[in-house]
């Protein structure tokens, strides 16, 4: 085995029963991560967040090839366990998922700072996600994009199936009926942003649980610094303006392509104001569970959400944590 300087297994397992059992082990939970997120309806959301952390920590601690093992016997045990199972369990998702951990990892390894980690491991993914897109359009009569845009118009027109059935007023749903293709078509347009803001989104979170997991195991992790003081460059709030000139402009492109901008710009700015608010958490002593009550509540709340995305904003000028600094 070869062992990089900052702890971190690189190629394979060490000699011993207890590294072989380590690895079973690995293949064990992973395995019922995957089955688990694919059976209880609530975790599927979470599904981003409950797999590639463990993912990460397993490859990172018994080495790539063994990491690389571990995926493979897992998808493959996962796979049988829930086809027996009756459920129509989707290969590609788990894989894409179950990879996040891998890359994370390697990226990791590299020490980079905060900004750098996330867009090198959510460009590798995104690339993961082309070349399986293209991959199964060759098994398939339909381009890459039409692929997409029929998982779009499914997944609109079982939502609003869903409505129906939740006493939304017959009003709207007929409403929605009629404009289920503009609907779908929209999404399709902004599915761009979308995909590369979730991306990002589940890397970040990602990055701060393997943290945690990795400082409560005593692994060597990267030192970020403090993140409550991270910032987007200021000059970044002339793409914001660049994007509502291109959303003013009468051409139904350059639309689509200055909202998918703003989109990516306000998740930008969200990551922002929540830094904001994890440094007053922390400069007021808050207690965890009502840290965590708090975040709960921004994610669930869209007019709070909508709020400290502006807070993010705004600091480009106003830069609160600062004036805190100065009043201390």
């Amino acid at each position: 085995m070869h062992v990089q300087a900052n702890g971190w297994s690189m190629y394979s397992l060490p000699g011993g029963s207890a590294a072989y059992k380590d690895f079973f082990i690995a293949v064990a939970v992973i395995t019922t991560v995957f089955v688990t997120v694919a059976t209880i309806s609530v975790l599927a959301v979470f599904g981003a967040v409950i797999v590639p952390i463990p993912m990460l920590y397993y490859y990172s601690r018994l080495g790539r090839l063994p990491g690389v093992l571990v995926l493979a016997l897992s998808l493959l045990i996962a796979m049988t366990i829930l086809r027996a199972l009756g459920f129509q369990a989707v290969f590609w998702y788990f894989f894409v998922l179950g990879s996040m951990g891998p890359v994370l990892s390697e990226v990791l390894r590299k020490d980079y700072t905060v900004e750098k980690t996330v867009i090198c491991s959510v460009s590798v993914l995104l690339i993961l996600i082309l070349v399986i897109l293209f991959y199964l359009s060759l098994g398939s009569v339909q381009a890459p994009w039409d692929i997409v845009g029929a998982h779009i118009s499914t997944m609109v027109h079982e939502n609003i199936e869903l409505y129906s059935r939740a006493g939304i007023s017959i009003q709207h749903i007929e409403t929605l009926k009629e404009n289920e293709g503009h609907i779908a078509r929209l999404l399709m347009g902004l599915f761009p942003a979308f995909i590369l803001a979730g991306t990002a989104f589940f890397t970040w979170l990602n990055i701060l649980g393997g943290k945690w997991l990795f400082g409560k195991k005593g692994m060597w992790y990267p030192d970020f610094g403090d993140l409550t003081l991270w910032k987007t460059p200021d000059k970044t709030v002339w793409l914001v303006v660049i994007a509502g000139v291109f959303i003013l402009i009468p051409s139904q492109v350059f639309r689509i392509l200055g909202v998918n901008i703003l989109i990516v710009l306000l998740f930008v700015y969200m990551l922002q104001g929540l830094a904001i608010v994890a440094f007053f958490f922390e400069r007021k002593n808050v207690p965890v569970i009502f840290r965590a009550l708090g975040y709960i509540l921004i994610f669930a709340q869209q007019l709070l959400l909508f709020i400290v995305t502006g807070l993010g904003l705004i600091d480009t000028w106003a830069d609160f944590r600062k004036a805190s600094r100065k009043s201390d």
